[in-house]
């Protein structure tokens, strides 16, 4: 090697350390081959890692674990307290879906419809209604298990990745014999509009094509369904409204949400608690649950009265007229720097 060879060049034996004329393991004929290379300019690394994360830049995949959420039913279609309209339609959906092969093949459907769908139902009706159970039930009736979609995880930032996500999750749905579930459907399968930014537009696209291929079985829940696209009307095989329950099936309710250890005074009259409250499934838990409650603080002997049931009852009604303030208005902070409202 010449004089400024070595100025500018450092060669080191992995085994010997730094060298200059060679060694046991690097000959004097090798440094000089590689002095040569350097100088013209050929680019060594010291290992391929570089190169590989240069080969897989781009959007970082989603986990499909991260997607959606497989749930096993822990609810049966006996659980379900529904009115009689509200039944009828759930047995309507499980009987095509029971007997398609029938529908399809033997009856002929298969030669009206050239491509055999699956099914898509919609549940429709004010909050704690039960459209989530039901979902879980009918799940459990066909032995599939339950995937919840998640919809902050569903869309990605990166152009073309939601296409990709979505598509993912009903061909797992698929694979993984699951009832494909999209709960407050409205936050996925809103209106499309020219005020909408574009790949929204596009994302609703796209699940309404998957929707219309899917062969599985797929239930969308949802309490405002006049924010839904139009075009899923057609895509939607059975409707179902969730009403209100009557006051026998708040009575219903009421009795198998009281757990049977639970400590009920003889004074608790259900049917009197139902008349007076027209209240969903999900209000009457929230009920059962305050007024044990109120219950746990008396101390011993702990006993839940009607005056518990009563008093749980208001409150739940009470959430109605506080939700319907507004709390995001003015507020004051007095010299005990106490809030006067929510900021």
């Amino acid at each position: 090697m010449t004089r400024k060879d070595k100025e500018a060049w450092v060669v080191k034996c992995p085994h010997c350390g730094k060298i200059e004329r060679g060694c046991d393991h690097v000959s004097r004929a090798d440094i000089q081959r590689i002095v040569r290379l350097l100088n013209l300019g050929v680019q060594v690394f010291e290992t391929e890692d570089e190169s590989e994360e240069d080969e897989h830049e781009g959007p970082p995949e989603t986990p499909r674990t991260q997607l959606y959420q497989m749930v096993k039913p822990q609810y049966a279609l006996d659980d379900l307290v529904l009115t009689p309209r509200t039944r009828d339609a759930v047995e309507d959906a499980l009987a095509e879906i029971r007997n398609a092969d029938l529908l399809y093949r033997r009856w002929g459907m298969q030669k009206v419809v050239k491509h055999r769908r699956g099914m898509t139902i919609l549940f429709a009706g004010p909050p704690g209604t039960g459209k989530t159970v039901t979902a879980e039930a009918i799940a459990a009736a066909l032995g599939l298990q339950l995937m919840v979609v998640n919809y902050a995880q569903l869309e990605n930032m990166w152009v073309g990745e939601t296409e990709k996500n979505i598509e993912a999750v009903f061909d797992d749905a698929v694979k993984g014999k699951a009832l494909l579930f999209f709960d407050e459907a409205d936050s996925i399968f809103y209106q499309r509009g020219a005020s909408a930014a574009p790949w929204t537009n596009r994302d609703v696209n796209v699940l309404l094509h998957h929707l219309e291929k899917f062969t599985g079985v797929a239930v969308l829940a949802t309490n405002m369904p006049l924010t839904l696209d139009r075009a899923l009307g057609r895509r939607i095989d059975i409707a179902i409204e969730f009403e209100m329950p009557t006051p026998e099936m708040r009575e219903k309710l009421l009795r198998r949400l009281l757990p049977p250890r639970a400590p009920r005074d003889r004074d608790v009259d259900f049917a009197e608690i139902a008349r007076r409250y027209a209240l969903s499934g999900g209000q009457l838990l929230n009920v059962v649950r305050q007024a044990m409650r109120y219950a746990l603080r008396r101390g011993k002997p702990r006993r839940v009265t009607m005056a518990d049931f009563v008093r749980a009852a208001e409150h739940e009604i009470g959430k109605g007229t506080f939700l319907s303030r507004d709390h995001l208005g003015t507020w004051n902070v007095d010299v005990r720097h106490r809030l006067g409202g929510y900021g």
